[in-house]
């Protein structure tokens, strides 16, 4: 198989095409001779020569063939490889195999023409370049391999490559403009070249200062290897290293970037976790941080160019001109995001900083001691009954503190409750995010207070707000009576002007500094950009001499609860209709003032006080016919005692005066069957009870829930009458009207029981049985003590259920809500059933277990595995609009019908 003259083997018969001669039968023959290794082989697409891959059932190699000209950049490359390879920072990388005789390029003749030929390790885990977005993990892979790479490659010896990468972004102006000299659309190239010359005057300026040296400029996703973990690539090594040039490291990291950013439509956030993640590996410099977005722009305008460009030379390519557009809508969007922005957003995904300010103060004759702060965040007590909703809630409160106390300021980087989310805007799907981090500072002052330039600056602006714009902030002043003009030169500490206002009122002026002086910031951002913007906008405080910023807050906590509405410490808003919401709703004012009174009156029970007779008096006036006497008790678990040891140690009704004779008359186990089973069989509907409506029939007591829709309540309730047993109806989630049709679900279904255990309306721990006289007086005997707080706003909370005719709200609105609920089920072919009535609504699930998501587990009882259920318990206030918005919740939660069932 060699050639004697060149002592190089012939893997040739004939002077045949070289794709033809180097058959997997001859490549095979080649491995065992010069390698040793068999196997199965099989021909590969290469981006450069002809490849082979090589399976032995163990590992995997690959075979290249390559012209002899490549054997001096192969050598090198291999270098590269075993210096990645030794490096401990490094990705992984193929690695050369050696032959027999320990050569790692073997010459060869293949077609009558010299080849040379390599054999490489293959890495495991190689995954398929992913379609369509690329996710944060895919991007947090990404920028980390291409950081260890640069790392690991710091210390390689530069001077052997001498090579720079044609897709240098260095050369990216030059390229665009020879591209775009082909286009005819006037309107595309000037899109292009205009955000490829704003991209240039940033970068230039800078270059001096980038890192320079050996790296992959593109790592594009068919060189890469990692695992596919449902649908998501994390990338963990490189599989041709044929890209190695010398460039700047961060026009490689542009470059991944502007791949990211192509697959998700140019949204720019969507670089973040990939520029976090090289940066934690490969710390990028101050320079590099400021032309990053920038070079990920000329990137963008230079593949955009490159689409227009192809669709000029192919006119009546269909496929060239969607590939332009979509070029054009990728660099359209991400153009939207200032520099100064994305560039804050760098360094907000590094973890730096933002750099102290060194101003003088703005208003240097005032005490800033004197000053009160105005609490406006989500906990503040000077929130209540939904004041919050006012307009002009933030500014009457500001003004009465500041007319309390002189001077009063609001706070900077404050989650507003004033800005929360309204439920209308809410995406069903997803939690929405206010703007409502305060990126400015309200301060009511004494009117015809001076103020000073805190920096020398110009006024480039003085109505409706004044601006100075300094060499690095600029200062935006609304509220401020002052005689400079646009244009004028302003010396620090000058006198700037005076909080507007007639002499002896109140002022007030509005403060926001800004690092981008040609975009103001806004009032308010999104909490996830809250980070960014303190880069871009930072906090006033240092001007002020003020510690005028509100607390960090932890957005998982709850902060407020108001009527059906959770809102967490960040403002976001959500439903509540798990069944925890006091009847009346979280917050209600009546509520908080009658335990509040009763806190200052007596706040532990010492025997009865008059709040307790008015909570009976109150509850004797609701209860169930024949239930007319009230007991009330410290908790649940305290009333069901009671009712046990009084059913266990005392006689039921109707039977002997011991408890031992009634037991004795007991049926056996046998005859409870069989009393069952006639109650079955005279059942008019032919249903059998529910198991949950069965209970244990040896305690004395029969605790029935009765539930709407649930059926053999009343076989229950004679079986357990037969045995002698007190039967109890637990309307705790039930009663006071959460049917709407009736005050009492016994009502409505026509149930006699000898107790009724309730809560207490508001959802404390204070429980209430409603008895007849044969109970009572044993009942009073077990009672516990009550606290007075919790009878007084059971109170409360009963008269405002009465008042605001909230049992009347919970049928109408529960209608809709079970409207919506069937109509949910007919669409779904009714493969999830539906129960309920008012705002008690049960989804019975059937089969694989449900994935609800997260907003709407937070919004209802659930229990989504086999079988499981959903339950629907609003607060008797909730309104159309939180129906609706819970509904389209459910309706995105439980996704498209399959189309088999349309």
């Amino acid at each position: 198989m060699a050639d004697a003259a060149t002592d190089k083997p012939d893997i040739a018969e004939s002077a045949m095409p070289m794709e033809d001669e180097s058959t997997p039968e001859r490549v095979e023959a080649l491995l065992r001779e010069h390698w040793g290794l068999s196997g199965q082989v099989f021909p590969v697409e290469e981006n450069r020569g002809v490849g082979y891959l090589v399976d032995n059932g163990h590992l995997r190699y690959l075979l290249n063939i390559r012209l002899p000209t490549d054997e001096a950049s192969l050598k090198l490359e291999h270098e590269v490889m075993r210096h990645i390879i030794r490096s401990p920072d490094g990705p992984q990388v193929c690695e050369p195999v050696p032959t027999r005789d320990d050569e790692e390029i073997l010459p060869a003749t293949i077609g009558g023409e010299d080849r040379i030929l390599r054999l490489l390790t293959v890495l495991e885990g190689t995954a398929p370049a992913p379609v369509g977005k690329l996710s944060s993990a895919t991007g947090v892979s990404l920028g980390g391999l291409a950081a260890s790479l640069a790392r690991s490659l710091v210390d390689f010896d530069q001077t052997l490559w001498g090579s720079e990468h044609e897709d240098e972004l260095r050369k990216a102006g030059p390229r665009t403009v020879s591209l775009l000299s082909e286009v005819t659309d006037q309107e595309a190239r000037d899109f292009i070249a205009r955000a490829m010359v704003a991209a240039l005057r940033r970068i230039h300026p800078l270059t001096p200062d980038f890192r320079v040296g050996l790296t992959v400029q593109d790592l594009a996703l068919d060189i890469l290897a990692g695992t596919d973990e449902g649908g998501e690539l994390r990338a963990t090594g490189i599989t041709d290293l044929g890209g190695l040039a010398k460039g700047w490291y961060v026009s490689a990291l542009a470059k991944t970037c502007a791949r990211i950013l192509s697959s998700r439509g140019g949204e720019p956030m969507s670089i973040l976790p990939a520029i976090g993640a090289y940066h934690a590996i490969d710390p990028l410099n101050n320079s590099e941080i400021e032309a990053l977005w920038p070079l990920v722009i000329g990137e963008l305008a230079l593949n955009a160019a490159i689409a227009e460009n192809a669709k000029a030379r192919a006119a009546d390519n269909s496929e060239a001109a969607s590939f332009a557009a979509r070029a054009k809508d990728v660099l359209s969007a991400a153009s939207a995001a200032t520099a100064p922005f994305m560039q804050a957003a760098i360094l907000t995904a590094c973890g730096i900083e933002p750099p102290p300010l060194d101003i003088g103060p703005l208003l240097p004759d005032i005490d800033s001691d004197r000053v009160r702060l105005v609490d406006l965040g989500v906990t503040s007590p000077l929130f209540h009954d939904g004041n919050w909703t006012d307009a002009d809630c933030d500014w009457r409160l500001l003004a009465r503190i500041a007319w309390e106390t002189g001077m009063g300021s609001t706070r900077y980087g404050e989650y507003r409750l004033s800005k929360a989310t309204a439920l209308a805007d809410a995406a069903p799907d997803g939690e929405a995010e206010p703007a409502n981090v305060a990126l400015h500072v309200d301060i009511c002052l004494p009117a015809g207070t001076p103020l000073m330039a805190p920096f020398t600056g110009m006024v480039t602006e003085t109505s409706p707000r004044l601006s100075i714009r300094g060499s690095q902030l600029t200062l935006l002043l609304e509220g401020v009576a002052t005689d400079l003009a646009d244009g004028a030169e302003i010396a620090g500490q000058g006198v700037i002007g005076k909080v507007a206002g007639e002499d002896g009122a109140v002022g007030g002026i509005r403060i926001r500094l800004s690092r981008d002086p040609d975009n103001p910031p806004p009032l308010f951002c999104a909490p996830s950009q809250a980070g960014i913007w303190r880069h871009l906008a930072p906090s006033p405080a240092p001007l002020l001499k003020l510690d005028c910023d509100a607390p960090a807050v932890r957005p998982e906590r709850i902060g407020r609860a108001w009527r059906e509405f959770l809102y967490d410490e960040a403002g976001r808003i959500r439903l509540d209709f798990t069944g925890t919401a006091p009847l009346v709703g979280h917050g209600h004012p009546a509520v908080a003032t009658a335990g509040y009174r009763q806190h200052m009156l007596a706040a532990v029970a010492n025997g009865e006080i008059a709040v307790h007779d008015d909570l009976r008096q109150a509850l004797a006036e609701v209860a169930p016919p024949s239930l007319g006497h009230v007991v009330l008790f410290a908790g649940r678990s305290e009333a069901l005692a009671a009712l046990t040891s009084l059913a266990v140690n005392a006689a039921p009704p109707g039977t002997s005066e011991t408890g031992e004779a009634a037991r004795a008359d007991l049926p056996a186990d046998e005859d409870i069957g069989e009393v069952i089973s006639e109650l079955r069989e005279s059942d008019g509907d032919g249903e059998e009870p529910d198991e949950a409506a069965v209970p244990a029939l040896k305690t004395g007591m029969t605790v029935i829930e009765p539930l709407p829709s649930i059926v053999g309540l009343v076989e229950t309730i004679a079986i357990a009458r037969k045995q002698g047993h007190i039967v109890v109806a637990d309307e705790t989630r039930t009663g006071y009207g959460r049917l709407g049709d009736a005050f009492w679900a016994i009502e409505q279904e026509g149930l006699s029981v000898d107790a009724l255990l309730a809560g207490s309306c508001h959802g404390d721990t204070l429980s209430v049985v409603f008895c007849g006289s044969d109970l009572a007086d044993g009942l009073y005997e077990l009672s516990s003590p009550v606290s007075p707080i919790a009878a007084a706003t059971a109170l409360a909370a009963l008269r405002v259920l009465r008042d605001e005719q909230m049992q009347a709200n919970a049928a109408t609105i529960g209608e809709i809500l079970g409207h919506g609920l069937r109509q949910l089920s007919e669409d779904r072919n009714g493969d999830i059933e539906i129960t309920g009535q008012g705002f008690f609504w049960k989804i019975q699930l059937s089969g694989e277990p449900a994935k609800i998501g997260p907003v709407l587990s937070r919004t209802v009882q659930h229990d989504t595995g086999n079988n499981g259920t959903i339950l629907f318990l609003p607060p008797l206030c909730a309104g159309e609009q939180s129906v609706k918005q819970c509904l389209a919740s459910l309706r995105q939660a439980f996704g498209p019908i399959p189309q088999s069932e349309i």
